[in-house]
């Protein structure tokens, strides 16, 4: 899961580009003054083109471009748009690393977990299933109100799911709309443990009700990863999502911190359901 490092380097990227436009505007201003004060120079066509570069970092939304004695084409505006694709590609990589991490320490967890493999077919099977999953929902309410927000705890919620999906499909009359409604995180929890392990297509336009609803960035984390996993194993038709429910995803991201994780997560989801359409990077 991505870390609160990934709104810092959002940031690093906006001051990086405001110190830039400052810096172009300042040795141009500069290089114009000394070009009229010394002896002999006087305000020319050199002078007035000085001056229009310092002023070309703080008008990229005015102008593509701008010409400049037939020369030199300043393509401001594109170059700002090539610096925020590459930073949307960087980001794209870095949540399939994450993703890839994440999914693997997932299924050491439930591979490491209760195997519950002796009890299939017997009386006491969903018994035990049903208490193993009680047992794992109270376990998610203690880990996050004991614990601050960390790697640490994160790793623990991780375990915690690895271990729901083994325990999930065992579990005699289990209502993922219901779980997934739920006010308990840890029953949410195990609803998105029970999509994941059986990805159920007709459960998609519920998942994604649960995703627009979701405050907890672990969960809308999965969320996601749960919408990827539904979309990719199963013949799933995002035209039939409705379009009310997308336009609550778009403004439930509108109204998230830019470069956050949740905000992260709904952009991979919206991506998921129209993938010629990348959702601006928006919030403050």
């Amino acid at each position: 899961m991505s870390r609160g490092s990934d709104e810092e380097d959002t940031e690093r990227g906006r001051v990086r580009r405001r110190w830039t436009g400052a810096a172009v505007t300042c040795v141009a201003t500069a290089l114009a003054l000394v070009h009229v004060l010394f002896p002999g120079l006087s305000i020319d066509s050199t002078a007035v083109a000085l001056l229009v570069i310092a002023l070309v970092p703080w008008m990229g939304g005015l102008f593509h471009s701008i010409e400049l004695l037939g020369i030199a084409r300043l393509e401001y505006r594109r170059l700002e748009k090539r610096i925020d694709a590459a930073e949307e590609r960087a980001t794209r990589l870095d949540q399939q690393v994450d993703g890839a991490a994440a999914t693997a320490r997932v299924a050491l967890a439930a591979a490491n977990g209760p195997d519950p493999e002796d009890r299939r077919g017997t009386e006491g099977d969903a018994s035990w299933a049903a208490g193993a999953l009680e047992r794992l929902v109270t376990e998610y309410a203690q880990v996050r109100e004991r614990m601050p927000s960390s790697s640490l705890r994160t790793a623990r919620q991780e375990r915690i799911f690895g271990e729901m999906l083994k325990v999930v499909p065992r579990v005699p009359g289990f209502d993922t709309d219901a779980m997934l409604a739920s006010e308990k995180p840890g029953e949410r929890v195990a609803a998105l443990a029970r999509l994941y392990a059986e990805p159920d297509q007709a459960k998609l336009e519920v998942l994604l009700d649960a995703a627009a609803r979701e405050e907890l960035p672990f969960l809308l984390y999965w969320c996601a990863n749960t919408t990827d996993r539904l979309l990719s194993d199963t013949a799933a038709d995002t035209d039939s999502v409705p379009v009310g429910l997308v336009r609550r995803l778009r403004t439930r991201l509108a109204e998230l911190p830019a470069g956050s994780d949740p905000a992260r997560s709904l952009r991979r989801i919206l991506r998921r359901l129209d993938p010629s359409t990348t959702p601006p990077v928006t919030g403050g």
